[in-house]
């Protein structure tokens, strides 16, 4: 196989979330990253005394931690304040995440959370030491990732 020629920044993404599933709010313009999206299936094993390897079966679908780093801003539009407002809510939840690697355009890969939960939500630390703004995160479990080309 050919070395391929098609690659996509990191730095090109579009981030959302829902509380719905249906209204999203584009969070781009203040995270930094999204990691952690790492879907695992449980395996079962088991060994019998006949035969020198196990007998495996595959398993449900463990949930996912998708954690966002956010930069922390007073605007009710951007991601900290959408956050914590969904994480401060009785119960807390749900809410959905997406994000295209490659920028949210047609064609693009875009990548959906179920309904999840904000487990973790981290508030602004102060540092007069330091010159950068100030990053927080939260972490928003899903019960499935999904990849699907953007229509429209």
């Amino acid at each position: 196989m050919a070395q391929t020629t098609d690659q996509i920044a990191q730095a090109c993404g579009q981030v959302e979330i829902s509380t719905d599933g249906s209204d999203w709010d584009d969070i781009s313009g203040s995270v930094m990253s999204v990691t952690g999206a790492e879907q695992v299936r449980k395996v079962g094993e088991a060994w019998t005394l006949e035969g020198d390897g196990a007998v495996m079966a595959g398993g449900k679908l463990e949930t996912i931690e998708v954690v966002l780093q956010i930069i922390y801003t007073e605007q009710a539009t951007e991601a900290y304040e959408l956050a914590r407002t969904i994480f401060e809510t009785a119960c807390g939840g749900p809410v959905y995440v997406r994000w295209s690697p490659g920028g949210g355009d047609v064609g693009d890969d875009r990548i959906t959370g179920g309904a999840g939960f904000i487990p973790n939500f981290q508030y602004p630390n102060i540092d007069a030491t330091a010159a950068g703004p100030i990053i927080t995160s939260m972490t928003i479990k899903v019960p499935t990732l999904s990849t699907a080309a953007i229509a429209s």
